[in-house]
């Protein structure tokens, strides 16, 4: 085997994730050529280069780093061309930055002349000299924004500086004006963190007319407007960015939990199947593909995805978020608490607040479900889904049912597709046995919100209202949206044997009598209520915890 042949065979089994594999042949193959001193130079180096990568593969640093060191110490040294030594250079840079030795990377970038020096040698070079606290950390960063104006985190760093001693950030940005794309960016990356997104996505539009074609912005902005409940605009630009940049992989971890609430998962398989052919060593295509297999009711196999893109990246909190969502899925809701809080403690955003909320409900620990719902509101005071958030608590409180109805109508006026308050307030009526109420407002949404959720919700209204053909035909609805959903069979099955008391018992209406779910129309409220999120058993315990909230922090304003 030639040796272009053995690199090219060790590359394709690195590409394939068969690290152990391609470290094996490197090690049967490409380490006695290496040795060889007979062997061309320029060859031995491409040999070693290979071999460096499958042990850095394996997170083998120190591995890689003294056979570097031990082929550059020998004489086929004067044998390589100065860009040979640049590359050798920057492999034991790169080695020294993961095993975390700044100074040392340092000083190995150094030693590229500076007019060789690459936008990302910079890049690495003015964060270990920021990181050891090196003086000449701002002309680095300065170096790097005359090379690449959009380089917001050097723009920060020397903004940074402009009001310590010595002026360092006025004399390395002469005219800030002339980088107003920056401010820009980082103004509205700002507006996010706060939770402002609709100033946020007015800062990316404006940003986006001076930057046409930047996909990155585009699919910022597109966050922004699925944070503010506005699903169709955010879709249109995420796929606008991909169609900019195919390869693109900021933001893709969260629209594919848009794709997921849109329960399509065909598109959220296809989303995470190219991400994953575009790099597997990043989270945000297993993300995707954990939430396939969780709308495709596999949610072991969804967990087991999961975790391995928080192995991948143990500070990207839509990794932690998703989780969330599956533990939800499965019934652990002490466990969806845990990971939406690591989630919200890496990214504050709308949706990290509502799954901690919604778990916190599900736990039964309502006044730590109020305490995130009111801080959501605070932040967020206009905004649909976090007026909800706070009726959607409060409606688990027989003395508050008429604040939460007013939340949650309020809600409904801000954005008609607030599924939350729709389900919430469907639920608050069937528990003061308004159903005929309860029913009317699922039928004025529904043909905004059609999804296999309300559908099932109205179905369950229906069944109380022993509505039952009616019914059946909107479970029908449900499931064939989604096959998957447990609620709906179990509750066609329910009212298919009240409709035809002869029929032989099914798999799933034993499942609901071995759960004490009476089959009575007259008595279904324990069952019909718990999947409108609603249990008429547990008013004590949550009259008991609404009592030890302040409800006069809830605002005249927020009603």
């Amino acid at each position: 085997m030639t040796t272009q042949a053995l690199l090219s065979e060790v590359q394709q089994l690195l590409d394939c994730d068969l690290s152990d594999s391609a470290l094996q042949l490197a090690e049967l193959e490409c380490r006695p050529r290496l040795l060889d001193k007979s062997v061309p130079a320029t060859e031995r180096l491409s040999l070693l280069r290979t071999y460096s990568q499958c042990l850095a593969a394996l997170k083998q640093y120190r591995s890689a780093l003294r056979i570097i060191t031990e082929f550059i110490s020998t004489p086929v040294r004067s044998q390589l061309k100065p860009e040979d030594l640049e590359d050798m250079a920057r492999d034991i840079a790169n080695l020294r930055w993961k095993l975390n030795e700044h100074d040392l990377c340092l000083a190995q970038l150094r030693q590229i002349p500076r007019s060789h020096r690459t936008i990302k040698d910079l890049s690495r070079m003015a964060r270990c000299a920021a990181t050891i606290q090196s003086s000449d950390a701002p002309e680095f960063y300065a170096e790097l924004l005359k090379r690449q104006p959009n380089a917001s985190e050097a723009y920060t760093y020397l903004n940074s500086l402009r009001g310590s001693a010595g002026g360092w950030g006025q004399q390395y940005i002469p005219d800030a004006s002339s980088y107003h794309d920056v401010a820009s960016l980082i103004a509205a990356r700002s507006m996010m963190l706060r939770l402002e997104y609709q100033p946020a996505a007015a800062e990316f539009q404006r940003l986006g007319r001076r930057q046409r074609g930047n996909a990155q912005i585009m699919a910022q902005q597109a966050t922004c407007y699925y944070m503010l409940n506005d699903t169709h605009k955010a879709q249109t630009l995420y796929e606008l960015a991909r169609s900019a940049d195919p390869s693109l992989m900021q933001e893709m971890g969260v629209y594919s939990g848009l794709l997921a609430s849109l329960n399509d998962a065909y598109a959220v398989y296809k989303l995470g199947n190219q991400l994953l052919k575009v790099d597997q060593a990043r989270p945000e295509g297993w993300v995707a593909m954990a939430r396939y297999f969780l709308i495709s009711g596999q949610t072991q196999e969804a967990l087991a995805i999961v975790w391995k893109a928080q192995t991948l990246a143990p500070d990207y909190a839509e990794a932690y978020y998703a989780e969330g969502a599956i533990q939800m899925e499965s019934g652990c809701a002490e466990e969806a608490v845990e990971v939406y809080l690591k989630a919200h403690a890496l990214t504050r955003n709308m949706f990290t607040y509502r799954g901690i909320v919604d778990a916190y409900v599900r736990c039964g620990k309502y006044k730590e479900a109020f305490i995130y719902a009111k801080e959501l509101a605070e932040l967020m005071p206009r905004h649909a889904n976090a007026l909800a958030a706070v009726g959607v608590v409060l409606s688990h409180s027989s003395e508050s049912y008429d604040k939460a109805a007013k939340l949650l109508l309020a809600a409904l006026d801000a954005d008609s597709r607030c599924t939350e308050a729709i389900s919430a307030l469907a639920s608050l009526y069937v528990s003061t046995q308004q159903i005929p109420a309860a029913i009317a407002l699922i039928e004025r949404y529904l043909s905004e919100n059609e999804s296999d959720d309300m559908y099932t919700r109205y179905a369950d209204v229906l069944t109380l209202a022993n509505e039952l053909p009616k019914a059946a035909v909107n479970y029908t609805a449900a499931l064939s949206l989604n096959p998957n959903n447990e609620r709906a069979k179990v509750g066609y099955d329910r009212v298919d044997r009240l409709m035809n008391p002869s029929a032989p018992e099914s798999e799933n209406e034993e499942d609901a009598a071995d759960s004490e779910h009476p089959a009575d129309v007259d008595h279904l409220t324990e069952d019909s209520a718990a999947a409108l999120d609603f249990a008429y058993s547990a008013d004590e315990m949550m009259d008991q915890s609404m009592h030890e909230f302040d409800h006069s922090d809830i605002s005249d304003d927020m009603l």
